[in-house]
């Protein structure tokens, strides 16, 4: 079994001899811990991981499926299985339909079959969990290729300030030693030195709160506000090309469109994930322009009925064929040879539509391709 995981069964069943039998039954292979009651089993959830969620439906207090009820919802992962009798069937099947359980299991059950339905259901809850494993790796490397873009930005962005800084400093210094000879020489400090002095400290408190305001403007990228689900795109729009600013303009001209709009749904970081994976993108498709050729451009806009919220990334690259363009959304599809994973658009595709919008993209081939991406308004 994969590190992390479980093989862990919980029955909820309040017949004694039932849940003997089936501890019984698979000992040596399975894990079983049980209840007898659906309050007594949620207290259990609480407390550990289980893998699979094996009730019984008729039982005083909380039925199997009033279990299920509260388990989907605070225990989503675990695989959920109802044994039922006959007359029971229309609550199974009701249940199914709702998503509540995964199968049924009629009574009476023997015991080989419910075992080896217990085994197909552990191997589920396993799989689904090395997925997530492998899905949270995957977005971490796309992640980390973005992060690379941003930090060359943000150098780029540090230059400047800190170089002024040094050079400040250093003025300063000469200037302290100057007036300091003078005054052991019993001389009088130049006051073109004092002027000098105070000049450098003012440009090295300017480069000091340029330095400052880079530094916040990184920490808003992490910043999480109204509990995560709103985003102001024109703030994420300005950060975002702060740090992307240098590194767009070595490749291409950058058009920048943003009028005023309305806070959106999604978070922040998310968010900006997003236009960070589409200027890349916008970016890599011109790799045999010359520069004075080619435009990375950016618009955000209002929609006319005022419900959502625009954003578009275009370039005037090569294009993209047909039967590429349907496919680029997919995961793991690149037409890159080196550097991509094949995430970006697919991971940006899930971002928007998490937040309740949408994400497509048009494009000519010699022309150049547009992502549309469409938020909705946030509810005040």
């Amino acid at each position: 079994m994969a590190p992390g995981m479980t093989d862990t069964i919980l029955y909820i069943d309040d017949d004694e001899s039932n849940l003997l039998v089936l501890k019984a039954t698979c000992a040596g292979e399975l894990n079983v811990i049980t209840a007898s009651s659906g309050a007594e089993g949620l207290e259990i959830l609480a407390r550990q991981e289980v893998a699979v969620l094996l009730v019984d439906q008729r039982m005083p207090g909380m039925s199997g499926v009033e279990v299920f009820e509260v388990a989907r919802e605070h225990y989503p992962d675990a695989v959920r299985i109802l044994i039922t009798a006959f007359t029971d069937l229309s609550d199974a099947i009701a249940a199914i339909n709702r998503g509540h359980i995964r199968r049924y299991l009629r009574k009476p059950w023997e015991p080989e079959e419910l075992k080896a339905a217990l085994l197909e259901a552990v191997e589920i809850y396993q799989t689904r969990k090395k997925i997530a494993d492998l899905e949270t790796r995957l977005l971490e490397t796309e992640r980390t290729y973005a992060l690379g873009v941003v930090a060359a930005g943000v150098a780029h962005e540090l230059r400047n300030p800190l170089a002024a800084m040094s050079m400040n400093l250093e003025l300063a210094r000469m200037r302290l030693d100057s007036m300091n000879r003078s005054l052991a020489d019993g001389h009088a400090v130049d006051p073109a030195h004092l002027l000098s002095l105070s000049n450098a400290l003012e440009k090295l408190e300017v480069a000091a709160d340029n330095t400052r305001k880079i530094a916040e403007g990184l920490e808003l990228s992490h910043r999480r506000r109204d509990s995560d689900v709103t985003t102001d795109l024109t703030e994420i729009l300005e950060l975002t090309l702060k740090f992307m600013r240098a590194a767009i303009l070595k490749q291409a001209r950058l058009e920048v469109e943003a009028a005023h709009v309305p806070l959106v749904q999604g978070s922040p970081q998310e968010i900006g994930q997003v236009l960070l994976n589409l200027l890349v993108n916008a970016m890599q498709a011109m790799p045999n322009q010359p520069p004075e050729e080619s435009v990375v451009g950016v618009r955000l806009l209002p929609s006319p009925e005022g419900e959502w919220v625009e954003l578009e990334v275009y370039d005037n690259g090569e294009g993209i064929p047909d039967d590429v363009l349907t496919r680029i959304f997919d995961p793991f599809f690149t037409t890159k040879t080196q550097g991509g994973t094949g995430l970006g658009l697919a991971i940006s595709k899930k971002i928007v539509e998490e937040a309740g919008g949408t994400i497509t993209a048009s494009s000519v081939l010699g022309e150049g391709t547009r992502f549309t991406v469409r938020l909705p308004v946030a509810v005040s």
